[in-house]
């Protein structure tokens, strides 16, 4: 983030408020920091790459009780098709999702005073009046994922699936003192102490082979499936302030810090400028640094044959990304900070005093002293082991017209590392032909209900499929057309050729 961009954010300006609150928001943090900037690009490079989604390990909900959908075999490896498919690289499935609970755009930019949204560093938006939209924990989860290539095939009852994909996820959490001290800390007329210690950030990206496989048992009533996956670590950090804290006020203002970062990435070496500050990482040749074995388990049931008057009625359950991911000693760092303290000079605060000219280059300085509190340190390499987030679904569903229309309720939990994320999806499937189905959803507990979710897939039995869909299909936008009050966003679309005959 440069000083024009900089200037603009903390002043309110009309024209760059959303888009630079966004970057700030997921970037500004660590990047004003110098902690672990390199490490972000990596895990970002691999995802433009590859890829243009970036929410959950696997793909949108909607697609889980859609039978024309072969990305439901990633949700559950017992669901299985109606037909083989062929994925190949010119034509990727690929797609995104985020969700938060408090970072979203109409809980940072206000109406200001001539009727045009200003950030909330803007002089005209109160202090409580900003606060009060946040919590303790302001968390954001944001993943990737995109599969290159896939074959799904019957041979019998036993559906098989081969694919190559890659993946990736990023949580940060950021604690409500932070906001306090940047919109109060500079003009208040007191000694106040700011608790950071809450503000941490994981990230990782990795290549996978996956193959399952899934047959029925008991007469057909019972499938179930498994799918083994071989990974390939790209990138992968940890930053976890232990200790952080900041006391500001007109006499001084003073931070001291304890915080950790272990990373993971092809030759990665800590730089350092000529105070002994870090400054940045040095990187090696393109290798794979880790590598890692995952499973996913999973059964559907039709329960006709235990209760004759419920027959339509189908129950089903996964566990997905039971695996961890072993990086190499001479890729790995594990950089520390004592605990230390910098005192800077209150008169160098007079932000509201000073023209626009110069505010962002005082913000600046403040940094430059602050980061010294947190200056990372350390030559140790070892290897270390790290786990996947894993998810876990529950799902009922029950056939209304047969090959027709169904409703279903599908229950989702993925385990992150600072906030687990549950999610209740209820769907009505509809199939007016055979080369057309759509699935209408709603996501419980993050649409509140103003948005919806939308599956369509174009499935004729030969030539081109197309598919696209969307948990949160119909959010609210800003007149920038900007998803303003949406705390979960996501998207999946793609291409496949299909295979064999329709079962």
């Amino acid at each position: 983030m440069d000083k024009r961009q900089g200037l603009y954010l903390y002043m309110g300006c009309h024209n760059q408020d959303r888009r630079l609150l966004l970057r700030t928001l997921t970037q500004g943090i660590i990047n004003d920091m110098h902690i672990s900037v390199k490490l972000h690009i990596v895990l970002i490079l691999s995802l433009m790459i590859f890829s243009v989604k970036t929410g959950r390990a696997q793909v949108t909900q909607s697609d889980y009780f859609m039978e024309t959908s072969y990305l439901r075999n990633s949700l559950n490896p017992a669901l299985q098709p109606e037909q083989g498919y062929l994925v190949v690289p010119v034509m990727p499935n690929i797609g995104a999702n985020l969700q938060t609970n408090r970072i979203m755009l109409d809980n940072f930019t206000f109406k200001g005073p001539d009727g045009r949204r200003v950030t909330f560093m803007h002089q005209s938006v109160g202090v409580d009046q900003f606060l009060s939209k946040l919590t303790r924990n302001n968390y954001m989860n944001v993943d990737a994922n995109v599969k290159l290539f896939g074959y799904g095939f019957f041979k019998g009852d036993h559906y098989w699936n081969i694919d190559l994909g890659v993946r990736a996820h990023a949580d940060i959490n950021i604690p409500k003192p932070f906001f306090e001290l940047l919109k109060r800390g500079f003009t208040q007329n007191e000694q106040s102490r700011y608790d950071l210690s809450d503000l941490k950030s994981t990230g990782y990206s990795f290549i996978e082979l996956g193959v399952s496989h899934s047959r029925p048992f008991l007469n057909k009533m019972l499938i179930l499936g498994a799918k083994a996956k071989l990974l390939g670590g790209l990138a992968d950090y940890r930053l976890n302030a232990e200790s952080l804290s900041i006391d500001a006020g007109p006499d001084f203002w003073r931070a001291k810090s304890k915080a950790t970062l272990i990373g993971s990435a092809p030759g990665v070496e800590p730089r350092y400028d000529e105070k002994g500050n870090l400054d940045g990482f040095r990187f090696g040749h393109f290798n794979i640094p880790g590598f890692g074995l995952a499973v996913d388990l999973g059964a559907e049931y039709d329960v006709k044959n235990i209760f004759p008057a419920l027959e339509g009625l189908k129950i089903s359950g996964s566990i997905n990304d039971i695996g961890f991911i072993t990086w190499s000693k001479n890729n790995s760092i594990s950089l520390q900070s004592p605990e230390t303290e910098v005192t800077v000079s209150p008169s160098d605060y007079s932000i509201y005093e000073r023209d626009g000219s110069s505010v962002f280059d005082v913000f600046e300085d403040a940094l430059d002293d602050i980061k010294q509190a947190i200056n990372l340190k350390g030559d140790k390499r070892r290897a270390r082991t790290s786990m996947l987030r894993m998810s876990i679904k529950m799902g009922v569903e029950y056939e209304i017209i047969k090959d027709k229309l169904s409703a279903g309720i599908l229950y989702t939990k993925h385990f992150r590392n600072y906030s687990d994320i549950s999610e209740f999806t209820l769907s009505t499937n509809y199939r007016p032909c055979q080369w057309f189905a759509g699935s209408l959803t709603y996501s419980v507990n993050h649409s509140r209900f103003d948005t919806f979710g939308l599956a369509m897939h174009f499935v004729p039995s030969r030539g081109v499929n197309v598919f696209i869909a969307s948990d949160y299909a119909v959010p609210h936008i800003s007149s920038d057309f900007l998803p303003t009050t949406s705390r979960a966003l996501n998207i999946q679309l793609g291409i496949s050729i299909p295979i064999g005959q329709r079962r």
